[in-house]
């Protein structure tokens, strides 16, 4: 049982395009302006409570060096910035002709949102069967395109903002470019910390002010940015309750319903206060840690500011020596999510909502022998919280603030 609850989630988971032909005489001038970086669309960073801190900074000195360094940070599960690693050519970047030559006319995959807001969803996820709404719409253009478009919308002073995302592989089209990569560093660093080979990327280039809502990744995460700079604010793993996030079911699994840190709901949030965010703004050439598990938000200052995320596998609790005596707050937070699938397949993933909202209600009014609450009761203990009021409290914890809403109010971000 206490395998299954610590594992279960890692089971569980194992619109009109501008004609570019209508616009090819001025176009030309239009994406000849965009090649270098300050065209007048730069935002000025957010100015963020006392409260929060920094990122550490340090310089990349030799791969040496950074083992030692990132030894320790990843077992602490702590976020770094290391700067100057050059895992990736950032000069030859910042003309964005050079991403042109690589992509060509290959289609990537471009995301549109009607404000500046990019909520990531999965409806293969929607086991809760949710009434939902898509916030944004997804297709295909070629980099052209783009970059002809998001000119448009720039120029004519309009609100929507589009965002390009495409996974890497498959591009064989870029083989020299990815040869170039220091794989060394990234690979080293992924074996020296214990994750498993980089084995996925991302290639990111956004708009000014396209923001991504608050949600957290279940892999290791090496974050370079290559064009332009990109501000960012992350929370623990740990701070999971404080974040609200959507219930597992949903389509917006591991996002939080908070958004953005910039100006959170207080009222339908309250937890939220007690967290403190960790920011900074990163520049072309800065290779960013992000831990497994922890929050972030992300807001393109410059425009086509580009990132390339190298995501790594964490390897699963180590159970061989047998139930740890303790349980870390990392481990609980994992205990809550997994609890709460379980419930869900249990009792019916489309009965999620009534499911929680009943064992809320059995818990308030005392009635200890509710199938859920003892169910829920049983895999506590098996996590050393033995005490029926300790339990009782972890569980309302999960249910509070998160069940019987209107999660649409919250999925924009």
């Amino acid at each position: 049982m206490l395998f299954c609850i610590l594992a279960f989630a890692a089971a569980a988971s194992a619109a009109s395009v501008a004609d570019p032909a209508a616009c090819v005489v001025q176009g030309e001038s239009h994406l000849a302006s965009q090649n270098q970086m300050g065209d007048g669309a730069s935002l000025e960073e957010t100015p963020w409570p006392e409260h929060f801190q920094q990122i550490r900074r340090v310089p990349f000195q030799s791969i040496e060096e950074l083992l030692d360094l990132m030894k320790p940070q990843s077992k602490d599960g702590r976020p770094l910035i290391i700067e100057g690693t050059n895992v990736m050519n950032a000069s030859k970047w910042a003309d964005i002709g050079h991403l042109q030559g690589l992509l060509q006319d290959q289609k990537v995959v471009v995301k549109r949102s009607a404000c500046s807001k990019f909520r990531y969803f999965d409806m293969k996820k929607n086991i809760g069967q949710y009434t939902f709404r898509a916030p944004i719409e997804e297709r295909k253009q070629t980099l052209k395109e783009f970059m002809m478009e998001a000119e448009e919308i720039l120029t004519e002073g309009r609100p929507e903002r589009l965002y390009l995302q495409e996974t890497l592989s498959g591009h064989a089209e870029m083989a020299e470019e990815f040869a170039s990569w220091a794989w060394e560093l990234l690979i080293r660093v992924s074996q020296a910390c214990g994750w498993g080979l980089p084995d996925s990327n991302e290639l990111f280039v956004g708009m000014p002010g396209a923001e991504t809502p608050l949600h957290f990744d279940e892999r290791e995460n090496l974050f370079f940015q290559v064009r332009g700079r990109k501000e960012i604010v992350v929370f623990p793993f740990t701070d999971y309750l404080r974040l609200y996030p959507f219930p597992t079911t949903h389509p917006c699994d591991r996002q939080s319903m908070v958004g953005s840190p910039v100006s959170p709901d207080l009222e339908a949030f309250p937890r939220f206060q007690g967290s403190v965010g960790h920011y900074a703004t990163l520049k072309a050439g800065d290779l960013l840690y992000l831990p497994y598990g922890w929050w972030h938000w992300l807001r393109n200052l410059d425009n086509l500011s580009a990132s390339v995320s190298f995501w790594s596998t964490t390897p699963s609790n180590n159970l061989s020596g047998g139930i740890p005596a303790t349980f870390t707050p990392h481990m609980l937070t994992r205990v809550r999510r997994n609890l709460e699938s379980m419930l869900a397949q249990q009792h019916g993933p489309e009965h999620h909502d009534a499911t929680m909202l009943e064992l809320r209600q059995a818990i308030l009014e005392g009635h200890s022998s509710d199938p859920r609450l003892t169910m829920a009761r049983q895999l506590l203990t098996a996590v050393r919280i033995d005490e029926s009021e300790q339990q009782d409290a972890f569980l309302l914890e999960m249910i509070e603030g998160r069940f019987g809403i209107d999660w649409n109010k919250h999925v924009e971000g």
